[in-house]
């Protein structure tokens, strides 16, 4: 893209970014990246180890737990989109600018144009990952541990951010997300809607929330594409640092932190107990495991064949 993604920026959302959500607008839904030819051709070949095929479970049924994850198999990149239209499912694909030398320039370009608007903001890593869901589906009710922004291209879908606090998320649960124990999953009660943002997320509307504030997607009845973007900046950085450590002391030693400050000695105790951990390779043994269950046939009932269950660790880890 060579056009300014956003036309109209304005000093509230520099002032409030990370802070608060912003709910902004963009022009990404124009580009030629999002098209159903141009989408078919990026999903032939994706690396396996980049993208993630689920059938979720519905988090108005108490059966978000229940989700299933799936493999492409030697479906054509027209065929998984097809699937996705005709079904209940959703394919994301992660680490975009490292497969795609589009959107690694698109990224670029983004993050340059959002740190022009934020003073001081200085973001250290940043990544893109596309996600292309069915008419209906659902993304639970999860946080992310980098900060994040969603960006939306195509079809509708309703978006509910809630607040990054007790009992919307409990600091036990967020420290296991964040030491990678388990995948994003936090309790869910239906009042907490009581509480949330609620936004429609129409083609052009860009969502970004504070750093670890639960959230969570229903779509409407059409195709969606959306983007989400995360970065670290050396705040972001901090707080996952004392949040891990944290997680450590309650969940390795016993002990019940009481403190989140990112500075002081303590900080530094903490951000060292940390590093050590992840750095002895103890942290390995306790990742979560994806299971993959179904692969996509196109003789099969619904696209989707059973197959014998493997499993795939985070990239990451």
């Amino acid at each position: 893209m060579t056009q300014t993604i956003f036309d109209n920026w304005k000093a509230e959302h520099s002032a409030l970014w990370g802070k608060s959500p912003v709910v902004q607008q963009h022009n990404l839904h124009k580009s030629e990246l999002f098209t159903d030819e141009a989408l078919a051709e990026l999903i032939e070949n994706y690396p396996r180890e980049d993208y993630s095929l689920v059938v979720p479970g519905r988090q108005d049924q108490g059966q978000h737990h229940k989700w299933r994850e799936g493999d492409i198999g030697d479906a054509t990149g027209a065929q998984v989109l097809q699937a996705i239209k005709d079904g209940f499912l959703w394919i994301n694909l992660r680490n975009l600018p490292k497969n795609s030398a589009p959107f690694k320039a698109l990224k670029e370009q983004l993050f340059a144009e959002v740190e022009a608007n934020v003073p001081g903001l200085h973001v250290k890593q940043s990544d893109i990952t596309l996600l292309i869901t069915s008419p209906g589906a659902q993304t639970y009710y999860h946080c992310d541990v980098p900060g994040q922004s969603l960006w939306h291209i195509r079809g509708r879908k309703k978006a509910y951010i809630y607040p990054a606090i007790d009992p919307f998320l409990p600091d036990d649960v967020l420290e296991q997300i964040i030491m990678q124990e388990t995948e994003e999953e936090i309790p869910f009660k239906k009042w907490f809607d009581d509480h949330a943002l609620i936004v429609d997320m129409e083609p052009g509307m860009m969502a970004h929330w504070p750093q670890f504030a639960p959230h969570r997607v229903e779509n409407y009845d059409a195709l969606n594409v959306s983007i989400t973007t995360e970065h670290w900046t050396p705040e972001i950085e901090r707080n996952y640092k004392v949040r891990y450590a944290n997680g450590l002391l309650r969940h390795k030693i016993g002990l019940t932190p009481q403190s989140v400050a990112t500075s002081g000695m303590a900080y530094f105790s903490k951000a060292v107990l940390q590093s050590l951990w992840r750095r002895s390779g103890l942290a390995r043994k306790y990742i979560w495991a994806r299971k993959i269950e179904f692969r996509l046939n196109s003789s099969a009932p619904n696209m989707l064949s059973e197959i014998t269950p493997f499993t795939l660790r985070p990239n990451n880890s």
